[in-house]
């Protein structure tokens, strides 16, 4: 019976641990550009595969819609995992809603009701 105790106290031990140390996709940094345009990112790090950027600028989503800026991002450039958008113009008092989504050691990880503000 004391055997029985010591294995399932190792065993929840063991779960406390792993699910302390359970991976959440990184909190994305906005970068305005100038003139225009705007950057996305989270940092690289090893067994993420994929970061998936969705946004929309000054309307909320309604769920998980692809919104007005969409784009998977299969590889890393300069230790960063980037969206960029060259295109629109960011003005002060816009607001960036968005939400991302991380691929890690083959399972997906969002970042859900994201909001930047000019």
């Amino acid at each position: 019976m004391a055997s029985l105790s010591f294995a399932l106290f190792c065993g929840y031990f063991l779960a406390i641990i792993l699910i302390s140390h359970a991976f959440e996709a990184p909190k994305a940094q906005i970068k305005v550009l100038k003139p225009k345009g705007f950057e996305v990112s989270i940092p690289d790090q090893n067994g993420i595969s994929l970061f998936a950027f969705h946004g929309k600028l000054n309307k909320g989503f309604n769920g998980l819609e692809a919104g007005q800026f969409s784009r998977d991002i299969t590889k890393a450039e300069g230790g960063r995992w980037t969206y960029r958008d060259t295109e629109t113009e960011l003005k002060s008092g816009d607001t960036l809603y968005f939400w991302t989504y991380v691929l890690y050691n083959g399972q997906g990880y969002r970042e859900d009701n994201g909001k930047f503000v000019v």
